[in-house]
């Protein structure tokens, strides 16, 4: 009845669409909430330290977590229709990159536990 080949893809575009547009709208949100707040601390007369947003290590552990994921998910999906070839293709990008991504967070939390041990 339905040409599961071309909707399961299909659908699969549309959510990564909403989760971007999701992301943006967060985003610019985030950015007027800080932009009114700056605006007001200036009209107060308030010096206001523009601090540059850092990046935790949870936030590298996040995105490993999700690209294996993907990469896994990729890798399933073609291994369902039988190409083993393209399986091993597309799935290996984004489950290299965030195996990569898990790497880093290892070492770093590594790192971090060496630096306070030193501190003591």
């Amino acid at each position: 009845m339905f040409n599961w080949e071309f909707i399961v893809p299909l659908g699969f575009l549309a959510l990564m669409g909403f989760v971007v547009y999701a992301y943006m709208q967060k985003e610019m949100h985030n950015r007027t909430l800080l932009n009114a707040e700056i605006m007001n601390a200036i009209d107060k007369g308030v010096d206001v330290p523009i601090v540059s947003p850092k990046k935790t290590l949870l936030d590298y552990l996040r995105r490993g977590i999700i690209f294996t994921l993907i990469g896994i998910c990729i890798g399933i999906a073609f291994l369902g229709k039988g190409d083993i070839q393209e399986a091993a293709i597309l799935g290996s990008v984004p489950f290299a990159v965030g195996i990569g991504y898990l790497i880093y967070y290892k070492v770093a939390i590594k790192k971090e536990e060496n630096a306070i041990k030193e501190k003591k």
